[in-house]
């Protein structure tokens, strides 16, 4: 459980920049940490770091996904140019608009939204 908990541990950090492996990855980390506690009073070494791993690539994924947010709510154009990029992949991959394919442009989706924050 402790060898788990930090192979678990260490997959949640190298996987910290991504939204759900982190958190997955930390929970099953924590929880193996405590399991192989067992009766005993005292964690091994292993399965502290693995869930001191865990904790911090689960705080670090919280913070950067309510940093994003708040630089969404601070910045809307950023959800406009989001939008262009979106059409201008869309058109280069498929030969045709965002328009064509789904009935509207997704600039034009993301400017309502940012209309909306602002």
């Amino acid at each position: 459980m402790a060898s788990a908990s930090l192979l678990l541990g260490l997959a949640a950090v190298f996987t910290s920049m991504a939204v759900f492996p982190p958190l997955i990855c930390g929970s099953l980390a924590m929880i193996f940490a405590l399991l192989s506690k067992g009766y005993g009073k005292k964690m091994i070494t292993q399965a502290k770091i693995g869930f001191a791993c865990a904790v911090g690539s689960i705080c670090l994924t919280v913070v950067m996904f309510f940093a994003s947010f708040a630089l969404i709510l601070s910045e809307p154009d950023i959800l406009i140019e989001f939008g262009k990029q979106y059409d201008a992949t869309c058109e280069s991959m498929y030969g045709q608009s965002s328009e064509d394919m789904f009935g509207y442009s997704f600039e034009d989706a993301m400017t309502d939204y940012a209309d909306l924050l602002r």
